[in-house]
């Protein structure tokens, strides 16, 4: 199968895993290490509980903070204030070849992640592909309430009618979704978008992915 490339297709790209690779895995871990001890500081547990709390918090929520917010009250700026510590964490590498390939594609792209929009702004910058995207609709865009909640894609299509670029009564399919969490991909499939799952390990698959990568290089071939 092969995905138009066309002047009529939207492009957004999830941030984690997705914009950079599986091989950057230190990226997130980095971030996912602060995550752990601010659940070790909200919940008073040790650090090996927290990480499990972590990991259940998003298989069970959507994303962590989800799950923080439901069970603890935690206000999000007050989440990610710590753990975006800049001194802490760990970034992409400089990446012209992604930059190339983004700027293949026609029509318009942005960046749809269930972070705190400096997190990817910060990251995308030093792969130096930033300003190939019209914005980054990050989780304070979606009133903290991020993928796979129905919400996040109705305020995504909000913004993209606010810009210019998709209206209510247009094809759905020429919005495209590259994420790398398969559950992030089936409410956009239920709204007629194109999906691809970005994922380089996982043995299972879903009838709500049209395509599936192991990593966003690989999306040239889905381009013919």
């Amino acid at each position: 199968m092969i995905l138009s490339n066309d002047t009529d297709r939207i492009w957004l790209f999830d941030y984690d895993l997705t914009l950079y690779a599986e091989s950057e895995r230190a990226v997130l871990n980095s971030l996912d290490r602060r995550i752990a001890l601010y659940v070790q500081q909200v919940a008073n547990i040790d650090y090996d509980h927290a990480q499990e709390i972590r990991k259940r918090y998003w298989k069970e929520y959507g994303t962590t903070l989800a799950g923080l917010r439901a069970v603890y009250g935690v206000t999000p700026n007050d989440f990610f204030d710590f753990i975006h510590q800049p001194e802490t964490l760990v970034y992409p590498d400089f990446a012209p070849q992604k930059r190339a390939l983004l700027e293949i594609l026609k029509g318009p792209k942005y960046i749809f992640t269930n972070g705190r929009s400096d997190w990817s702004r910060k990251g995308s910058s030093k792969m130096g592909i930033l300003d190939c995207f019209e914005r980054i609709v990050g989780l304070e865009d979606m009133n903290w309430d991020g993928k796979p909640q129905v919400s996040a894609y109705e305020t995504m299509e909000k913004v993209l009618e606010y810009d210019g670029f998709w209206k209510k009564g247009d094809d759905p399919s020429r919005i495209v979704l590259l994420d790398d969490a398969l559950h992030n991909l089936r409410p956009a499939h239920d709204r007629g978008w194109k999906t691809v799952w970005v994922n380089p390990i996982s043995e299972e698959n879903g009838s709500f992915t049209d395509f599936r990568i192991p990593d966003l290089m690989d999306l040239l071939k889905l381009l013919g």
